[in-house]
């Protein structure tokens, strides 16, 4: 099905409309978020009465966005502290074991000296 641009553009709007009135905007997946965005960059608003509603629209588009990228680095950020403890435990743990090597080697160097 090949839509025109006006008709394309009214589905848009009228998916976007309906999912602020219903608050399934938080809801919307990455790719419905970046259509409703490039809408409302590009389509013409007629009315200046719901130019602000358009431009509040974009901004809280945007606060989503942000907040999932927020939200996406702060588990990555836990994840890879997650990994660092594991990785620092593992190298005190062989400084340990580096320790105790090099003392064994002190003491047999040592031990024909005491005989």
């Amino acid at each position: 099905m090949n839509l025109g641009m006006d008709e394309k553009s009214g589905m848009v709007k009228a998916e976007m409309d309906l999912a602020f009135e219903t608050g399934k905007v938080i809801e919307a997946p990455p790719e419905k978020l970046a259509e409703w965005l490039q809408h409302l960059c590009s389509a013409s608003v007629r009315n200046g009465g719901v130019q602000p509603r358009e431009i509040i629209r974009g901004l809280t588009i945007n606060h989503i966005q942000m907040a999932r990228t927020i939200q996406s680095v702060e588990e990555t950020m836990r994840n890879l502290n997650a990994s660092n403890d594991a990785t620092q435990k593992r190298v005190v743990v062989l400084t340990w074991v580096a320790l105790a090597v090099g003392m064994v080697q002190m003491l047999c160097a040592l031990a024909p000296f005491f005989r």
